[in-house]
């Protein structure tokens, strides 16, 4: 990919993650709620609440620790997610890393190890009790979880990306971001609907 390539698929990432913050939200088709291109929206969601979120400083500990991302979904969504990380480049001076984790029926707690070694996990379109037992597993560690569905933020979740009507939108549970040691910028938790619940 030429240089000025890689500059345009820069600009338009910084460009997805500036109206999807900014705008609160991103018009969408209403009749493709689940279109390619909400997926490249929420993907750059992601990117953005890592340029604005602060782990301890022991998750961090040196300048070359890049963010890493775990998608528990399809290999679309987890495809998706490292094109657009890859596309915006270093945030905070750091590479972004993104693995996908595919959770199992049984004893699922090699994958769970994995998601409390992340910073982000991102889970997509999964069942109830596959959010449940994620959200459960990395309960105590400083990992961001941010998954899709209205009621995301509501079981437990720290933040969730909803479609209302025909946009994206925002909501967060500060008490379980606070939980779990994270601190999300006032500028996405000003554009987010304030949610409250434990896990269920």
């Amino acid at each position: 990919m030429s240089v000025r390539a890689k500059a345009g698929a820069r600009w338009r990432v910084a460009a997805w993650a500036l109206c999807a913050l900014l705008a609160f939200g991103v018009a969408q088709p209403a009749a493709q709620p689940k279109a390619p291109r909400a997926l490249h929206v929420e993907a750059a969601f992601l990117v953005n609440f890592l340029r604005y979120t602060d782990w301890p400083r022991e998750r961090l500990p040196d300048p070359a620790t890049p963010f890493r991302i775990a998608v528990v979904g399809n290999d679309d969504a987890a495809d998706t997610v490292r094109a657009v990380a890859n596309a915006a480049g270093l945030v905070r001076g750091r590479r972004i890393e993104v693995e996908r984790v595919a959770m199992p029926d049984g004893n699922a707690r090699p994958q769970i190890e994995r998601l409390r070694d992340c910073h982000l996990v991102y889970l997509r379109d999964v069942p109830n009790d596959t959010q449940r037992e994620v959200l459960r597993g990395v309960t105590g560690a400083p990992v961001l979880t941010v998954g899709d569905g209205r009621d995301f933020a509501q079981r437990g979740g720290m933040l969730g990306i909803v479609r209302a009507d025909a946009r994206l939108a925002i909501e967060a549970n500060p008490r379980a971001i606070e939980a779990n040691g994270l601190l999300v910028s006032a500028k996405v938790l000003k554009l987010a609907r304030i949610r409250s619940g434990g896990i269920r």
